[in-house]
């Protein structure tokens, strides 16, 4: 691929994406921090934070067993403030429509917002909506921005240490093979992950000092960046991972890693050793596939132990799973 292009690799959420990004150069960010973490976040009083985040969505099909674009780009925005900690304010609507879309289509999507909107009681307040000629956007994109309230300390940004313990939300790899199934006319009984997760953090924001979900990319991507912020390694327990018996079997079907597979409806996160027992029995009131998976070590690599011996589990490369969130 030339190098003075973009490729799709560089959308895929591996480490093409991320140096892409890395090359941006934004100037005058002010009293912003965090500004490459899920929400960037800005003080504004003693004890309050604002934070804010956007995302765009350009899903394939835009239909898929448990969900739908709209489902996933609120339930997505939504979640990124969750795991930073803040209680989710309001969102805004963007969307880009290709000239002859179905309205009937677009009113299934509207309602799938809505009805995450009232669920959660996070208000829709403003939006936008574009039309461009028939062949110029491939049928809809959808772009959700959010803004949430998080106290000061409260911020799940706190420092990691050794001996800490990793926990992820429930079982992995659910959204990207129900989403797949519909893309490659396959059956299964799996449906997407997708779903708002701000009570589930709420449960437990008290016992961890860091969260993230591992949308694109899968969890190798959000552990390794996770060491990367925090110059920490992990070592992972194979065996520990949470992914249903038909999501390992498609997975290797198609060959494709599961360990790089999407979820909407999943987060990782870390705790104290402490607590992490009562974090992960927290959590198993929500999901009964959340584990303790891993801890944190000294070594800055991320590092899963198999029954074949211990392996580093890279940052994704190349072309992952295209446009599935």
């Amino acid at each position: 691929m030339n190098k003075d292009f973009v490729s799709l690799s560089e959308g895929s959420g591996g480490k093409e994406m991320n140096d892409l990004i890395k090359s941006f150069t934004f100037r005058g960010r002010g009293r912003w921090k965090n500004c490459y973490d899920d929400s960037a976040t800005l003080d504004i009083g003693d004890s309050k934070l604002l934070v804010f985040t956007t995302d765009s969505f350009v899903i394939n099909p835009i239909f898929f067993p448990g969900g739908d674009i709209g489902h996933v780009s609120v339930c997505g925005t939504i979640n990124d403030l969750a795991v930073m900690g803040a209680t989710p304010l309001g969102l805004s609507l963007g969307i880009v429509l290709e000239e002859g879309f179905s309205k009937r289509d677009l009113k299934k999507i509207i309602n799938s917002i809505n009805k995450i909107s009232k669920d959660t009681g996070i208000p829709i307040v403003t939006g936008d909506t574009k039309v461009m000629e028939k062949g110029k956007v491939d049928k809809i994109v959808i772009n959700v921005s959010g803004v949430g309230i998080a106290k000061k300390g409260g911020l799940l940004d706190k420092p990691l240490e050794i001996g800490d313990r990793i926990i992820i939300s429930g079982g992995i790899g659910e959204h990207a093979i129900a989403l797949l199934s519909k893309r490659f006319d396959y059956k299964t009984s799996i449906i997407t992950d997708s779903k708002p997760l701000v009570e589930e953090i709420s449960s437990v924001r008290h016992l961890i000092k860091a969260a993230k979900d591992p949308t694109r990319g899968g969890i190798a991507a959000t552990l390794n960046d996770i060491s990367q912020k925090h110059n920490l390694g992990m070592l992972i327990d194979e065996e520990s991972i949470p992914a249903k018996k038909e999501v390992r079997i498609v997975s290797e079907m198609l060959g494709i890693n599961l360990y790089e597979l999407a979820c909407e409806g999943r987060f990782i996160c870390i705790s104290s050793k402490d607590n992490a027992c009562l974090v992960e029995n927290t959590l198993k009131k929500f999901n009964s596939d959340a584990k303790i998976i891993g801890t944190v070590t000294d070594d800055n690599k991320v590092v899963i132990d198999t029954q074949l011996g211990r392996r580093i589990l890279p940052e994704p490369r190349g072309l992952i799973v295209p446009r599935i969130c």
